[in-house]
């Protein structure tokens, strides 16, 4: 499903969270790949069950990243999820109260983190439970740059 763009509107960031979001999965998974490669030399039926194993783990961080898609127009922030079914959640940017970024150690090593948008109508005093939260995007301070540009051009 392709984001209907409104008349003039513009596409500043369009990214998927990064692979590093799911960096323990993947080890997990290669571990299990390796793991099941060595099994498979002294039992087959084993090893081969620890090798779907590694891929169903491998499989899970592949579906969870590219079924999420964000993007920052010039008037919106949206968050799009699904494969078959889509769903999208998103709020004007002159409708943004708040935003906070949230970063590991190594996430921050990485280039990564979360972005939490609170929005009008957000309930409570700010929020922040209600609002858009985008995880794992890669270079996270300049999209939430981006969308406080935006924000100060839509005020």
């Amino acid at each position: 499903m392709e984001l209907p763009l409104l008349e003039d509107e513009e596409v500043i960031v369009d990214t998927r969270p990064t692979w590093w979001a799911w960096a323990v999965h993947l080890a997990i998974a290669g571990l299990f790949a390796l793991l099941g490669v060595a099994i498979a030399t002294q039992d087959l039926a084993v090893g081969f069950f620890v090798l779907v194993l590694a891929a169903a783990v491998g499989g899970y961080a592949w579906y969870r990243r590219n079924r999420v898609r964000y993007l920052v127009t010039d008037r919106r922030i949206v968050v799009i999820a699904g494969f078959s079914t889509k769903t999208t959640s998103e709020t004007w940017v002159e409708d943004v109260r708040g935003l906070r970024t949230k970063t590991t150690a190594f996430s921050r090593n990485q280039g990564y983190g979360t972005i939490s948008v609170s929005h009008a109508i957000s309930s409570g005093s700010f929020g922040w439970g209600n609002g858009l939260r985008l995880r794992g995007v890669p270079e996270f301070e300049s999209v939430a740059a981006a969308i406080r540009r935006q924000q100060s051009r839509r005020k």
